[in-house]
């Protein structure tokens, strides 16, 4: 199973908290979680878990001290590493896989939908008990 914890950690730095809702909020890990489990291989699955269980080694080495003391902008300038391959090409693509799911989890959730996006379930809607005239 994903590391529940590292998902929050990592998609609260790619989509963080402000005025608005940021995707740890807004419940996007469960839908990460859910997607990686339903919709990966086993073996990507296998990966993606692997290179999250190496990033805290990966921090503390680039940073000197732990992800839990860690700045915002410090965990942004690692998630710029990360996507730009300095971990190597497993950990950028899970990276990328990260980020993806983020923002489509982000973007399809209700409180985005319906504030920002004027999103409309039945846009149109139909009277089916409308008087006809003759």
């Amino acid at each position: 199973a994903v590391d529940e914890a590292s998902l929050h950690l990592w998609m609260g730095a790619i989509i963080p908290e402000s005025k608005i809702p940021g995707a740890v909020s807004l419940g996007v890990p469960a839908f990460v979680k859910t997607m990686l489990k339903d919709c990966y291989e086993p073996a990507a699955q296998s990966t993606f878990q692997k290179v999250l269980g190496q990033i805290p080694a990966w921090f503390q080495t680039e940073n000197g001290h732990a992800i839990a003391d860690a700045t915002a902008a410090e965990k942004e300038q690692f998630l710029f590493l990360l996507e730009k391959g300095h971990f190597g090409a497993e950990a950028q693509k899970a990276m990328a896989t990260l980020k993806g799911l983020t923002i489509q989890g982000y973007t399809t959730t209700e409180y985005v939908l319906v504030n920002h996006l004027n999103y409309q379930m039945a846009p149109g809607f139909f009277n089916g008990c409308a008087p006809i005239k003759k």
